[in-house]
């Protein structure tokens, strides 16, 4: 009975491995919904490596995937033709030149890019112990995370976000964010 069992087991792990797959697909498709075409670039540090990857537009951390933390400007980084990593960062990227403008208030700007010259006013805002919390600020324009600070990945539109009144974060997701 016990040898039949097993059989069972391996006849059923390829369906279980198939239905993984489909869910990571899913999360995929939700970047390709939101107007980034070609979904989410991976780029990882395999044992402190440079790595650098193609990406068209300007790079933006959507997922860390790394126990080590992806900092920008410190790990990664926008390259000539796409984004850098090193020393263990490895996360997932879009391109931001590709994002649809959506100038309404709800929290997407009005387009234009983040290289338009002079920076914006940098905050920290901090999720502790999971819970949400507002930082408020005016926005005019748009909001974008610069340096993660904690382990928990801040995932925009997950773990954290914005609108004209501030800046969220949720689930352990610490931060700092340039606001414009």
């Amino acid at each position: 009975m016990a040898n039949g069992t097993h059989r069972w087991v391996w006849a059923l792990l390829p369906a279980l491995l198939a239905a993984g797959a489909a869910a990571q697909a899913q999360q995929y498709d939700r970047y390709r919904d939101e107007g980034y075409n070609d979904g989410p670039v991976r780029c990882e540090s395999i044992k402190g490596r440079t790595q650098q990857c193609p990406i068209d537009g300007r790079a933006r951390l959507v997922r860390q995937v790394s126990g080590t933390q992806c900092i920008e400007g410190d790990n990664w980084g926008q390259a000539r033709n796409g984004v850098w990593v090193t020393r263990g960062c490895r996360a997932e990227f879009v391109a931001e030149g590709r994002r649809p403008s959506h100038g309404n208030g709800n929290g997407w700007g009005n387009g234009g890019g983040w290289g338009n010259g002079g920076r914006g006013q940098v905050i920290s805002c901090d999720s502790n112990d999971n819970r949400m919390r507002r930082c408020n600020v005016s926005i005019r324009r748009e909001a974008r995370l610069i340096r993660q600070t904690s382990r928990s990945a801040c995932v925009e539109g997950r773990t954290w976000g914005w609108n004209r009144d501030g800046v969220w974060v949720n689930g352990g997701c610490r931060a700092e964010f340039e606001i414009r």
